[in-house]
């Protein structure tokens, strides 16, 4: 046997390249086909701030600033991953809206516990006090892997989930990618954050006083037929409607285009309308899209972890297989090739 010994190493040097293939395959790409946990992403939006009321200004009754209106805006969203914890990870989310001076009109600091491989909302962080557990479905993105299907993502203006719907699969600069859309006709706002940023009542007299600055002719005419039976101060509440859509490589999950638009609504509480609230005029109104930059910026990424998970999912793994397979069949055939060596003649002549 000590001929053949050459051709075993040859065999089991084969085996063991097939083997580290299948070990990129089932170890090293599933821990890469999961939200990084050193993420410190900035993206730009595009926009125009339709309509935006100044609670500074409501306050000092102020009539001549109470509304910003259709000013161009860029919006900025910087997430970074601050903590993981196995297959699970903390995100946080800081979105900016910046008038063309550079100043902040309105800002956000949102903190999201998700699962890293199915990018849905999970338990954990329990003890992270700016961590809301409420929250559902998908929160900040779509997962490695994205399925042509609808998902389930989270609003928190109603403190629910939404549907993302699949509406097919489009050319996209160089790539393939999945369209989702969602949204929502006015429906009552629930979230106290977001309540918390309107003035939740109004004296009957303050309210006549502020009606025609803060209402269209139409609105006019409903808070003339509504006043009368409502009671002093007057409550409000609060109606959100939007539009979104998402344009998703679905290989990466990578988020390449994104638009919205949405608006924010001061209704009256009333039994006489569906919802139970009758709709006066809106307080916040704002359409955006992603910028040409981050777009580009959005298809670089994409492009360089789809070629990354193509690398361990596919060329590493079929070119260990192959090879291995190779050089296993050239140790196979040296071993069977080779003939044992002859005994010793025997020289007893006795």
């Amino acid at each position: 046997m000590k001929g053949r010994g050459g051709p075993i190493a040859t065999m089991i040097v084969g085996l063991l390249i097939m083997v580290a293939g299948v070990v990129v395959l089932y170890v090293v790409l599933p821990s890469q086909a999961k939200f990084p946990d050193d993420v410190d992403s900035t993206r730009t939006y595009d926009g125009t701030l339709e309509v935006l009321l100044n609670p500074q200004a409501l306050a000092e009754m102020d009539a001549a600033n109470l509304f910003l209106e259709n000013v161009p805006v860029t919006i900025e969203r910087h997430v970074t991953t601050e903590d993981t914890d196995g297959g699970i990870a903390l995100v946080r989310e800081q979105a900016r809206i910046l008038a063309p001076t550079g100043d902040v009109i309105q800002a956000s600091d949102d903190f999201y516990v998700i699962d890293r491989k199915t990018m849905e909302h999970t338990a954990g962080f329990a003890d992270d006090a700016r961590v809301r557990p409420e929250r559902r479905g998908l929160v900040i993105g779509f997962p490695i892997g994205t399925e042509p299907r609808d998902y389930l993502g989270w609003s928190d203006d109603y403190l629910a989930t939404e549907t993302l719907s699949y509406q097919g699969t489009e050319a996209f600069q160089g790539l393939d990618v999945y369209r989702f859309v969602s949204g929502s006709e006015p429906a009552p706002i629930v979230d106290p954050v977001m309540l918390a940023q309107f003035p939740a009542a109004m004296p009957k007299d303050t309210l006549a006083g502020l009606a025609p600055m803060l209402l269209d002719a139409e609105g006019m005419g409903q808070m003339a037929a509504l006043l009368p039976a409502l009671p002093d101060p007057v409550p409000f509440g609060y109606l959100y409607t939007y539009e979104s859509t998402y344009w998703v490589e679905p290989d990466t999950g990578m988020l390449v285009d994104y638009a919205k638009s949405e608006a924010r609504i001061l209704g009256i509480p009333t039994d006489a309308v569906p919802g139970g609230f009758a709709p006066i005029g809106e307080v916040f109104s704002l359409t955006y899209e992603q910028s040409d930059a981050s777009v580009a910026d959005a298809v670089s990424e994409a492009e360089d972890n789809r070629n990354l998970l193509n690398l361990f999912g596919t060329v590493i793994p079929a070119s260990a297989l192959g090879v291995g397979a190779l050089v296993m069949l050239a140790g196979l055939i040296l071993f069977m090739r080779r003939k044992p060596a002859e005994a010793p003649v025997s020289d007893d002549t006795a």
